[in-house]
C-alpha cells in the first residue's frame, strides 16, 4: 500500500511540472506574415510541444529545432486543437505541409515526410499560404 502511495505522489509531482516548461518566444516572418512563435530546442520541450493547449492564435505557433536533419515525426496525442504542420530541411526550405487533427484513438499515428527535416513548425489549422519549396530565413539562428 505504501509503495503505491509513494509512486502516486511521484507521478502527481511529475504531472504538476511536466507541462510547465518555458519556451522562448520569437517573431518569425513567413511569406511576409509575422508570427509569434515559441521555440522548442530541448528534447523535453519538443516532447511537450503544444500538447494540452486549448487554443492557439491564428498567427501563433511553435518551432521545433532538431540537432540534425532526420526522419523527425510528430503525433497528435494529447493535442487538443487541429494544427498546420510544416517540415523544413537544413536549407530552411519547406519539404512538407500537412493539416492534422487531434488524435482520439490509441495508439495515435505519427506523421512525417520522406526527406530529412531539421525544423518543424506547428501553426493553427487556419489557412496559411505556405507550400513546398517556400524558403524561410534565419531559422539557423535557433540551432
Amino acid at each position: 500500500m505504501c509503495k503505491f502511495y509513494i509512486l502516486g505522489l511521484f507521478f502527481l509531482s511529475l504531472g504538476s511540472t511536466a507541462f510547465a516548461l518555458e519556451f522562448d518566444r520569437v517573431s518569425l516572418i513567413i511569406n511576409g506574415v509575422d508570427y509569434s512563435i515559441e521555440v522548442a530546442k530541448t528534447s523535453m520541450q519538443r516532447s511537450q510541444g503544444l500538447m494540452f493547449r486549448t487554443n492557439l492564435g491564428i498567427r501563433e505557433g511553435m518551432l521545433f529545432v532538431y540537432p540534425r536533419a532526420g526522419n523527425h515525426r510528430i503525433w497528435m496525442k494529447n493535442t487538443l486543437i487541429p494544427l498546420s504542420v510544416i517540415w523544413l530541411d537544413a536549407n530552411q526550405t519547406v519539404i512538407g505541409v500537412k493539416t492534422l487533427t487531434p488524435c482520439s484513438r490509441d495508439p495515435c499515428p505519427s506523421y512525417g515526410v520522406l526527406d530529412p527535416a531539421k525544423y518543424i513548425i506547428e501553426l493553427s489549422s487556419e489557412a496559411h499560404d505556405i507550400k513546398n519549396g517556400d524558403r524561410l530565413e534565419a531559422l539557423n539562428q535557433f540551432d
